[in-house]
């Protein structure tokens, strides 16, 4: 944590176990606790208040919560089933209840009031929200069609609902209210959560002809969804774009989705005529 000026160190710490762990998202409460999520191989990844204290496959995803200093943790737990997982986008409500995406190969991923309690591909999205004390999993849901899926990022409005991103092979994603409801070959989908995290409020795929991937997203308080990634398309779709050209073998987009996920507000290219991610 830098403070304010960004000339010092508020904290810094490390966080791990003997083995491989990388951190790849972060989210801050209105008190300055961090949430962190990522993945871990270690045996010895520091738990307290876990939800699940052991390592149960090759790699889990963790999720741990460091006070406002930084010097303890009040929950840090795994999460994962027998095969691997990677934690990758991680958000907070104003309860403190702590949301997370990630990407998951196991058949015993742990559910609880899911949306789809069964894992359906090659590798699945999932989604789980954990309770304010880190102990319990209020949902937790397998996200995904028949092919594969990696979920990347995630936000949470003021009503609880959770609308995630990443990117999907399958024919078969589950889409609701969809923009567009048609797999072109790897597309970035979008999806809201309802609160109970029990149904889709909408579903949809977001791309081209070629291939794409969803990395970020956002949320007004109005509902509308913002959503970052990259493209290789030349046809992604764009609506009152700064520039509706792809600029080179990979651009960047910017794509902002209304409240009721069925169109675009606007949507954009965003690169130069080399790499842009």
């Amino acid at each position: 944590k830098l403070d304010d000026s960004g000339t010092s160190l508020v904290y810094s710490t490390y966080l791990g176990g003997t083995n491989l762990d990388y951190g790849y998202a972060i989210a801050v409460d209105i008190s300055g606790n961090a949430y962190v999520t990522g993945y871990t191989s270690s045996t010895d990844f520091p738990t307290v208040s876990a939800f699940d204290g052991s390592l149960n496959g090759g790699a889990d995803a963790f999720v741990t919560k460091l006070n406002a200093s930084g010097t303890s943790l009040i929950y840090s737990t795994y999460l994962g089933g027998g095969s691997g997982e990677q934690g990758n986008g991680i958000a907070v409500d104003t309860s403190g209840n702590a949301y997370v995406i990630g990407i998951t190969q196991s058949t015993d991923f742990p559910t609880v009031s899911p949306f789809d309690g069964s894992y359906n591909g090659d590798s699945d999205a999932f989604v789980s929200k954990l309770d304010t004390s880190g102990t319990s999993l209020v949902y937790s849901t397998y996200l995904g069609g028949s092919a594969s899926e990696d979920g990347k990022g995630i936000a949470v409005d003021t009503s609880g609902n959770a609308y995630v991103t990443g990117d999907t092979y399958s024919t078969d994603f589950p889409t609701v209210s969809a923009f567009d409801d048609s797999l072109d070959v790897r597309d970035v989908f979008v999806t809201k959560l309802d609160a109970s995290g029990t149904s889709l409020v909408y579903s949809t795929y977001l791309g081209g002809s070629a291939t794409e991937s969803g990395h970020a997203i956002a949320v007004d308080t109005s509902g509308n969804a913002y959503v970052t990634g990259w493209t290789r398309s030349t046809d992604f779709p764009t609506v009152s774009a700064f520039d509706r050209t792809s600029n080179g073998l990979y651009g960047a987009f910017v794509t902002k989705l209304d409240d009721s996920g069925t169109s675009l507000v606007y949507s954009t290219y965003l690169g130069g005529s080399n790499l842009d991610y």
